[in-house]
């Protein structure tokens, strides 16, 4: 088996030829003569995450069907990043809901409104609401949002934070309702209160992330990566569908791919 030769930043050879390579042991760095000079490669950096694509809803009824139910489940967290274009009246971010009764888990909207970032989880045991009041909203921002409900509690973040009154609420132990229907993206209601903007980064997960994982996932406004958090569902909202087709591939560990419905568009509009 062939063995790199080691040299130091100071001792790296006058007069290589073309294509020879070194590792540099003062650097970690892998050096390579391409003839003219030494081009270098980090040896101990891992790529860099990268986030090229978001989907843009119009607001009429685009959503982003994913195939995941969340129904039952006795903890659940929900991140995604998201930019307004118009301001309605709730316009969604994720939802699994239908009618009333059991056929409802939860619905998730930020808007302008005094409630702004609002989120409803529905149990035998009745609707749980929490909200972070007046967050000051506007067209054209990036903004990350995120819930968790853990059975006991639910909190809301808006970048990262939960702190104003309202955000957590508290109440008895329970599980959310089994309705059998599924998650969509972009709505409130799954046929009403539609998203007219972008979304991106979609993460969902049936456990109750921490608050110190919300605060790394909203990275101070750039998008992490969310591998090492083991998602149930996670849509990179065409990253890894290359910005084309109808299909938002899942990363997460349900493979529950996203479909485009009613013309969603991927775009190349980030929060960075």
């Amino acid at each position: 088996m062939a063995t790199l030769n080691t040299v130091t930043s100071s001792t790296r050879p006058a007069s290589p030829a073309a294509g020879e390579a070194y590792f540099e042991t003062d650097t970690n760095k892998i050096i390579v003569w391409t003839g003219s000079e030494w081009t270098e490669i980090h040896s101990d950096t891992a790529p860099s995450f990268s986030n090229t694509y978001s989907v843009e809803f119009d607001g009429t009824n685009d959503f982003v069907s994913t195939g995941l139910d969340v129904g039952g489940a006795s903890a659940l967290t929900v991140s995604a990043w998201v930019k307004h274009d118009t301001l309605g009246a709730k316009p969604g971010i994720a939802t699994q809901y239908a009618g009333s009764g059991s056929s409802r888990a939860f619905r998730f909207a930020l808007y302008s409104g005094a409630t702004g970032l609002l989120v409803n989880c529905y149990t035998s045991g009745g609707t749980t609401q929490a909200a972070y009041p007046s967050p000051g909203v506007s067209t054209g921002t990036w903004y990350h949002a995120a819930f968790v409900f853990s059975g006991t509690s639910l909190k809301v973040y808006f970048n990262g934070d939960n702190t104003p009154a309202g955000a957590t609420s508290t109440f008895s132990s329970t599980t959310l309702n089994t309705g059998g229907n599924q998650v969509n993206l972009g709505a409130f209601d799954n046929s009403s209160n539609y998203l007219d903007g972008n979304l991106d980064e979609v993460g969902i997960w049936t456990s109750a992330l921490s608050a110190s994982d919300i605060s790394d996932i909203y990275n101070s406004g750039v998008p992490a990566d969310l591998t090492s958090y083991s998602p149930n569902g996670w849509w990179r909202m065409g990253d890894d569908d290359s910005g084309s087709g109808t299909t938002i591939t899942d990363q997460g560990s349900g493979g529950n791919d996203g479909t485009l419905t009613n013309g969603p568009t991927f775009s190349t509009d980030v929060p960075s």
